[in-house]
């Protein structure tokens, strides 16, 4: 899986340096093969699914010395995104550096049509909005987890990358998918081909 994201973001040519930062030995091996760099390893307290993604990269952009205007992507290992979307996030986040350039992705239903299950019976959480026509309710967005850009010194002054307002970069629906799950694999999968490898052919 971490070869896709190393290998698109190397044929989008509009890197410097595609770096991947890990305490995993075998992940740098496969990382390392796939053409990305492994410069060092980072702390064993800074692994696992409990670590923040902004102190690894905090710790990658000390480690490398950064200067303050350098501009820095976080992407996610299972970000199956194409150059082309890299480049136009990268262009995007050229117009203003002065924030983050997040990921986002369309929830596809109105959040305001959310249920809660209790007790084995469900209810709306917002009954206001149980009446109203699903196409009059406003569009809501979430962190897609795809990618983060920010310079150096944005890096450095920002507690999480969404303390303060930020620009996003709005994902096309196939590429939003989050694998947390085996069953996220296959969906991501099937969308990829209908979408990129067809279309592409």
């Amino acid at each position: 899986m971490i070869e896709w994201p190393i290998l698109a973001a190397l044929e989008s040519k509009v890197f410097s340096r595609v770096i991947v930062s890990t305490e995993d030995s075998e992940i740098a091996k496969v990382a390392s093969q796939a053409g990305a760099e492994i410069p060092f390893l980072r702390p064993n307290d800074l692994g696992g699914n409990d670590v923040g993604a902004a102190s690894v990269v905090l710790h990658a952009i000390e480690t490398l010395t950064l200067g303050p205007s350098v501009a820095v992507m976080n992407i996610y290992p299972t970000s199956p995104l194409t150059p082309n979307l890299f480049r136009s996030a990268v262009e995007d986040f050229s117009k203003d550096m002065s924030r983050f350039l997040i990921s986002v992705g369309r929830y596809r239903t109105p959040v305001e049509r959310a249920l809660t299950l209790s007790a084995g019976l469900m209810s709306h959480q917002q009954k206001s909005s149980m009446h109203v026509r699903s196409q009059d309710l406003p569009d809501s967005y979430f962190d897609a987890g795809k990618f983060h850009i920010a310079t150096a010194r944005v890096w450095r002054r920002s507690e999480t990358m969404m303390a303060d307002p930020f620009v996003p970069f709005f994902l096309p629906a196939w590429a939003t998918v989050d694998i947390d799950e085996p069953d996220d694999w296959q969906i991501a999968e099937a969308l990829h081909k209908a979408f990129v490898l067809e279309r592409s052919q």
